[in-house]
Formats: C-alpha cells, structure tokens, sequence
C-alpha cells in the first residue's frame, strides 16, 4: 500500500516508515529514524558475507573457518533483527499515535462543520423572523394611524339628528297584548311540531307501509298481518269481543294453551286461533295470504313454500304456521318442517319433543314417516326440527333434504318450510333453490330498507323464485287502513253474523 504524504510527520509518513521496516528496508530509512549500532552491525554483515564467499572458494565449503565465519555472520544477523524489532515496535508505536490523533482531529472539523451549518440555519431563521417584526411594526404603525384619523373625522362631524315630532303621553296604560301571543305561540308551537313529526319521518329508514315494499323490493304484497296490539278488539261487522276470545286470534300461537301430548282433547284450541272468530280482520289477513299463495302460479298451485324473514324476530315463524292452518281448512293434506337447525320454534308452539326430527333424517339412515307429527289440526302434519346439528348448513345443502323433499311432495298437497332469517345465514338461500317459491316476511316499523334489498338480492342472486312479500304487524289506525277493516264485515254478512251467535 502506497499513501503521498505531505513533508511534514503525519500519520500517512509515519505508517510509510512503519512499512519500510516490516519489509526489511532499514536501510532506506531517513537518518532522523536510523540507528548507527544497526548501521555499524549491517556493515558488518557485509564483510562478513564476502569474507565467506571468498573462504568458501578457497578452502572449500566445509572448511572450519567458514563455518565459523557463517556462525558470526548468523549472530550478526539475530542482533539486526532484535534491532530491526525494537525499532519495529517503536515505529508502529508511532504510527499509531498519529493515527489517533488525526481521529481526532478529524471528528473536531466534523463537529465544527456541523455546528457552522447550524449557525447558517440559525442566521437565516433570524433574518426570516426579523423581516416578520418589521413587517408587524409597519403594520401596526399604519393601524395606529389610520385610528387616529378615524377618531379626528368623527369628533369634526356634526350631529345631523332633529326631533320632527314629540311624543304623545298616553293616556291609559299599555299591557301586553295576550291573545296576540297565545295565537303566535299556538301558530309556532303548531309548525315546530310538524316540522319535527316530518323530520323524525325523514330519519326512520324502516318499512312502514305496502307503498315501501313496492318501491323498495319492487315485490308484490301478498298480505298484511295488522298489529294486535294496536288495532281495535272489533270483528268484522264491527262489534266488540271480549279480551279472553281476542287473546286466542293472536299469531302468537305459542300463547295458546295447549296439551304436552300431540293429538289431545285440549290441543283442540289450537284451531280456534283461525276458526273462533271467522271474521277477525286477522284470519281474513291469512285467508288473503293464502288466497295470494294459491293464485301465485295460475292452474298449478306451489306444493313447496319456503318462508323466511330479512333478520330474527319478524314474525316468519308464526306466519308460516298461521298459513299452513289456514291451508288445512280447505282440506289439503298440508306439511309444515321446521328447517331452521340453528333457533328452532315450532316444537316449542305445538309442546313436541325435539328428539327426532328433520336432522335426525338428513344425518341418519331412517325412514321419514315416523318422523312426523300428526296434530289435532285436520289435514295438518308437522315435520320438526329435531337435535341441533353442528353443521346445519352441510345438512341442508345435502343430496338428502333434496330427496326428502321430493318424497314428501308425492305425500301431501302443500309442504311449508320455516327457515333461518337470511341475513344470519346461508341456509334459507341454499332452500330456496329447492322450493317452487319464497314467502319474504317483513315487520313493519322494525324492518330497515337496506335488510329488504339485501333480502331480496340474496334470493334472486341464486334464481329463487319469490312469491311477494308478508307485510307483519302493520298499525293499521295509522296507516290507514283501520275503517276499512273495522267496516269490511258490513258487506256480505249483516244477519247472518247474528244467526251464528
């Protein structure tokens, strides 16, 4: 390695010196670094040499004095090279301690050339915020001015102001005019309260009526189930019942007392949900469901029907079951299977025991037949839902439920199938291929505009076929629809009511 060094003794010189002599060339070192004791040693070394060579030739190779010659000549040797170390060791010493010392000094110009760029910076930052307070004083030199001026224009002004007319002393006193403000209050108070009923209708996004069903699923109505709660304890020719005989005409069926045991004496009061009151603005609902079902495809009515709902809790359940009752009274043999292996209810509504059922076959090698219920409903069977599986949507999905299907459709006239809610789960989408239509059910005032769309998209991305849609729960006194069901019984029956009673 060769370094240009400058003249005067730095690191690169030092290291150069250092080299020569691990290389041997003591001899080229500058005379500030030789040593005379290794220069009076070498010299000597020199005549040795020559003094052997010349012995060598003369007496021959192995003559004693040459061997004596060559052992001072090795001697000489040994003591070069302890002086060529020592100075060795001397030198890189040197070497070094320069090498340190230019570190050293190299760091510090880092460091002072750091710490100019900072003080630039730090210049220019000044001069910035220095330009920024002259800037401000001028600015506010010419405010102060401008101040001035404006208070020495408006102390030279005039006042222009004159009295046209005194003021009259009134001869009585003056009151607040009370009626005035209560007819104003009255007049706001009106506004303010229908702005915020407009409002609050602006910001509910749910279905409140068939016209939204219409514009939102682009469906057909197939019925509407009006809300028990709020509509009014009438039949349909308009007179009063009591609340015991209303209390058995609510869907909810799973309040109706009924014997542990299918096919009981007791579980007779099951029907009278339907029959008790046939002009119940309620049965004439599911009469009209099951009227829109019939009529869905004309000459060929569906044999299987699959009702689901957009999310838990809208009624599909209890509208299945109302329509399968319904469908019995006209003496079709009607089937109702609880295919909802997730939540299942209809054992619940009808006291069955849930060991057998519908999983029971899809995961078994069973027969069907003994699977199935016979209920004191006439012409009405029910197929439940049995153990809850741990892969309902497997089961449903099988070659089995096709094939149970099929069976089935030879065995009765009508086979209703309760599913999961759709957006929950993929079960009532893979039924859907496999029945001749879908029943949406939705509540009113509950159901959002986006879980109807996302409903029925869901159903028509597989090409199921949707029948309508089941408007559950409706206000009918605010919809609008309450006077025509309270005076709907006026038309085709008067005194034929009263014979019955």
């Amino acid at each position: 390695m060769v370094r240009r060094c400058g003249p005067k003794p730095t690191a690169c010189s030092k290291q150069s010196l250092y080299e020569d002599v691990l290389k041997g060339r003591v001899a080229q070192l500058p005379e500030a670094f030789a040593d005379p004791k290794t220069g009076e040693l070498m010299a000597a070394l020199g005549k040795l040499r020559v003094e052997a060579a010349e012995m060598s030739i003369r007496f021959g190779p192995e003559n004693p004095k040459v061997a004596e010659v060559r052992s001072k000549i090795k001697s000489l040797q040994d003591q070069i090279n302890e002086a060529r170390g020592t100075l060795e060791e001397k030198l890189k010493a040197d070497y070094e301690r320069a090498l340190r010392d230019e570190r050293s000094l190299k760091s510090s110009l880092d460091r002072a050339k750091a710490e100019a760029v900072q003080q630039n910076q730090a210049a220019i930052q000044f001069s910035i915020l220095k330009q920024d307070v002259d800037t401000a004083k001028s600015l506010y030199t010419d405010f102060l001015q401008k101040t001035k001026q404006a208070d020495l224009q408006l102390a030279e002004q005039h006042n222009n102001l004159r009295v046209i007319e005194p003021a009259e002393t009134p001869t009585s006193p003056v009151g607040p005019m009370r009626f005035r403000t209560i007819l104003i209050g009255l007049l706001v108070s009106l506004i303010a309260g229908m702005g915020l009923a407009f409002f609050l209708e602006y910001l509910d996004n749910t279905v409140k009526s068939v016209e939204d069903i219409g514009r939102i699923a682009q469906l057909p109505t197939l019925a509407v189930i009006p809300s028990i709660t709020t509509m009014s304890q009438r039949t349909l020719n308009g007179k009063r019942k009591g609340r015991q005989q209303m209390a058995r005409i609510t869907p909810s069926i799973a309040e109706t007392s009924v014997s542990g045991q299918v096919g009981s004496s007791e579980g007779g009061k099951l029907t009278k949900m339907v029959t008790l009151d046939q002009l119940s603005s309620v049965v004439e609902a599911y009469r009209m469901l099951r009227t829109s079902v019939l009529l869905s495809a004309a000459g060929n009515p569906p044999k299987t029907i699959l009702f689901t709902s957009g999310q838990p809790g809208e009624g599909k359940t209890t509208t299945a079951i109302n329509t399968a009752i319904s469908l019995s009274q006209l003496g079709s043999s009607v089937l109702l299977i609880d295919a909802d292996l997730r939540r299942p209810t209809v054992h619940r509504v009808f006291k069955m025991n849930q060991t057998q059922g519908l999983s029971t076959y899809l995961s078994r090698n069973v027969d069907i037949d003994p699977l199935i219920h016979k209920l004191w409903v006439p012409n009405l069977s029910v197929l439940p839902c049995g153990p809850i599986p741990p892969n309902p949507a497997e089961l449903i999905s099988s070659e089995r439920m096709k094939e149970v299907l099929s069976i089935l459709s030879e065995k009765y006239d009508h086979i209703l199938i309760d599913s999961p809610p759709l957006t929950n789960v993929t079960d009532p989408v893979i039924l859907s291929t496999m029945v001749d239509g879908v029943i949406l059910v939705v509540q009113a005032g509950r159901s959002t505009r986006e879980i109807v769309r996302r409903a029925r998209h869901e159903l028509s991305s597989v090409g199921a076929k949707i029948f309508g849609v089941v408007l559950n729960n409706l206000d009918i006194k605010r919809e609008g629809y309450g006077s025509y069901l309270s005076t709907y019984g006026q038309y085709g029956y008067g005194e034929d009511v009263a014979s019955r009673k």
